[in-house]
C-alpha cells in the first residue's frame, strides 16, 4: 500500500515536473523574444544614429562649401567690376607721362643746341607741343567713391551656437515614452488606454499633453508596424479612447505616442487585441412605431404609437460590470412612460418603470424595480449622452451597483435585476411620441 502511495506521489512529481519545464521553456522562448528586440532595437539605433550625422555632416559641410564660394565669387565679382575703371584710368596717365618726358628731352637737347639748330625746327617742336593740353589731367576718382571691399553679416554665434545645437540633437531612450496600458473589449470596439512612463533621458514634454492613437488590422510587432498601414484613431489630450466599428473577431493592433518638444515621440511597441463582442444593436419589431439604421445602432420613433411598446437589443450584449452609453441625436414630445435602460430579461411590458429593470425617463426621473428616485438627472435633450455604468456589489451578489450619468451629472444607485448576475444584460428604450432618435455607441 505504501508503494503504491510513493508511486502515485512520484507520478505526480513527474507531472508536475513536466509541467514546470515546459512553463519554464515558455519563460525561455519569451526571454530570446526580449532578447532580440533589445538587440535588434540596439542595431536599427545605431543604423539611425549613423545614417542621420553622416546626412548632417553632409549637409553641413555642402551648406559652408556653397556659402563660402557664393561670397567668395561676390568678392570677385565686385572687385571686377571695380578694378576695370581704375586700370583704364591708369593707362591713360601712363601714355601721358610718357609723352611729357619725350616731350622734355627733345626739348632739353633742343635748347642747348639753339645757337646751331634752325628756326624752322625749333618753330616745328613748338607746333606740336601747342596742341598738347599740358594743363589738362585725367580725372580720378577719390578713394572714398573707390569700392572698398567689406564682409558683414558674419554671425559669431554660429560657432558656438551650432556645436551646442548639434550636440543637443537627438536622445537615446530606453523605451517609448507613452505605452498602451489596457486595451478593453467594447461591443463592436476597443477601448485603449495608455500612460506616460518615467524616464531621466526623456526631455521635456510638450505641456499640456497631446497624444495620437493609431490602430492597424492583423497582429503587428515593433519591426513590421514599420511597414504597416496604420488608422489615426485618436489625438488629444485623453489618455483613452474607444476604437469603434471594429469587424468582429478580428486581431487589431494598436500603438501611441506623445507630443515632445520637438515633433513627436517614437511609437510604443504595438499591443494586440481580438474583438469577440458583438456591436450593440437594436431589434425592432413591425408596425412598432420605430425604425432602424446606421446597422441598427440608431433607433428612431417614426410615428406614436397607443401601444407604448418596450425597443430592446437584438441580444444581451451587456456584460454586468461593463458600461453602454447612448446619444439622444433627436428629441419628441416627453410622456412618463418614455425611457433608456438595462433589463435581465426582455418582456413584454409596456413600460420601462417596472420591476426588473432601471431606467431614466426623457424628464430624468430615475427609476429602479419601478420606484423612483429622490436624485433627479438632467432632461434628455439633442447631444446628450446617457451612460450606465455596471458594476458587482461584492457584499451581496445579487445586486448590482448602477451609475447614470446625463450631461455630467451622474445619478448611483444598488440595483436588485432579480435573476443570475453572470447573464448578460440587454439594454432597452421606450418613447411615445415621434422625432425621438437614440444611437447606442
Amino acid at each position: 500500500m505504501g508503494d503504491l502511495q510513493e508511486l502515485s506521489s512520484i507520478k505526480e512529481t513527474i507531472l508536475q515536473a513536466k509541467v514546470h519545464v515546459q512553463q519554464l521553456e515558455d519563460r525561455l522562448k519569451l526571454l530570446g523574444l526580449a532578447k532580440t528586440q533589445v538587440e535588434s532595437s540596439a542595431h536599427e539605433a545605431k543604423s539611425t544614429v549613423e545614417k542621420h550625422f553622416q546626412e548632417l555632416k553632409e549637409a553641413i559641410c555642402s551648406a559652408i562649401d556653397t556659402r563660402q564660394r557664393e561670397l567668395l565669387d561676390r568678392v570677385e565679382e565686385i572687385e571686377g567690376e571695380s578694378l576695370e575703371p581704375l586700370r583704364e584710368c591708369e593707362d591713360v596717365v601712363k601714355n601721358s607721362i610718357i609723352e611729357d618726358l619725350t616731350v622734355i628731352e627733345e626739348g632739353e637737347k633742343l635748347v642747348e643746341a639753339s645757337e646751331v639748330i634752325a628756326a624752322a625746327e625749333l618753330k616745328s617742336f613748338c607746333d606740336r607741343n601747342n596742341s598738347r593740353s599740358l594743363n589738362s589731367l585725367p580725372e580720378v576718382p577719390p578713394l572714398s567713391e573707390v569700392p572698398c571691399i567689406l564682409l558683414a553679416g558674419l554671425d559669431p554665434a554660429c560657432i558656438t551656437e551650432l556645436p551646442e545645437e548639434i550636440g543637443s540633437d537627438g536622445y537615446v531612450l530606453a523605451h517609448a515614452p507613452v505605452q498602451v496600458a489596457e486595451l478593453r473589449e467594447r461591443p463592436g470596439g476597443v477601448l485603449a488606454s495608455w500612460y506616460e512612463i518615467e524616464d531621466d533621458d526623456i526631455p521635456e514634454k510638450q505641456s499640456p499633453a497631446e497624444y495620437r492613437l493609431q490602430y492597424c488590422c492583423g497582429r503587428v510587432d515593433r519591426v513590421t508596424m514599420n511597414t504597416t498601414k496604420f488608422r489615426e484613431a485618436y489625438q488629444g489630450q485623453d489618455t483613452c479612447c474607444t476604437v469603434k466599428h471594429l469587424k468582429f473577431n478580428v486581431d487589431y493592433s494598436f500603438r501611441v505616442c506623445c507630443k515632445m518638444v520637438r515633433g513627436w515621440s517614437p511609437w510604443s511597441i504595438p499591443q494586440v487585441a481580438r474583438t469577440t463582442l458583438l456591436q450593440h444593436e437594436w431589434e425592432v419589431a413591425e408596425d412598432s412605431g420605430y425604425s432602424l439604421s446606421n446597422g441598427n445602432t440608431t433607433l428612431t420613433r417614426t410615428s406614436p404609437n397607443a401601444a407604448i411598446s418596450v425597443l430592446h437589443s437584438s441580444k444581451s450584449s451587456l456584460l454586468c460590470g461593463d458600461l453602454v452609453t447612448f446619444k439622444v441625436n433627436g428629441t419628441g414630445k416627453t410622456h412618463r412612460g418614455d425611457g433608456l435602460g438595462l433589463v435581465l430579461v426582455q418582456e413584454e411590458d409596456s413600460i420601462l418603470q417596472r420591476i426588473g429593470a432601471v431606467c431614466v425617463g426623457s424628464t430624468g426621473v430615475v427609476h429602479v424595480n419601478g420606484k423612483e428616485m429622490t436624485n433627479q438627472l438632467p432632461a434628455l435633450a439633442k447631444g446628450t449622452t446617457v451612460t450606465f455604468d455596471t458594476s458587482k456589489v461584492p457584499s451581496d451578489p445579487k445586486k448590482l451597483r448602477v451609475s447614470i450619468t446625463v450631461a455630467d451629472r451622474q445619478v448611483a444607485c444598488e440595483w436588485v435585476p432579480g435573476g443570475d448576475l453572470s447573464e448578460h444584460l440587454y439594454f432597452a428604450a421606450c418613447f411615445v411620441h415621434k422625432g425621438w432618435e437614440i444611437t447606442v455607441e
